[in-house]
């Protein structure tokens, strides 16, 4: 038998069948309300659970696309740096050729 747990349906009947099967023995004295009560404590135990990892999901999500954008950034600055540099040696490079060039005449 196949149960879907995404339906709130079948995880109450799924819940309600095994809480049955462990309180046979218990249900003689206690009865219904002690099943109801377990019941809902365990449906509550999962909502939160599921609020829990959605919102931890959701932050790591947020942080990801946030560490994505720092790296973006780091990468584009290196780049920059990069390319100055690239062209003060090339400035440089030009401003000793034009010294060897005033020796040579």
């Amino acid at each position: 038998m196949s149960i879907d747990f995404d339906k709130k349906e079948e995880r109450q009947n799924y819940l309600n069948k095994k809480l049955d099967d462990l309180l046979d023995g218990i249900n003689d004295t206690y009865g219904k309300a002690l099943t109801d009560e377990l019941a809902s404590r365990l449906e509550n135990t999962i909502k939160d659970f599921d609020e829990e990892v959605q919102s931890l999901l959701s932050n790591l999500k947020v942080n990801s696309e946030k560490k994505e954008e720092l790296l973006e950034q780091i990468k584009q600055s290196q780049n920059d740096e990069s390319n100055s540099k690239d062209n003060s040696s090339v400035q440089e490079l030009s401003e000793w050729e034009r010294r060897l060039e005033s020796i040579e005449h």
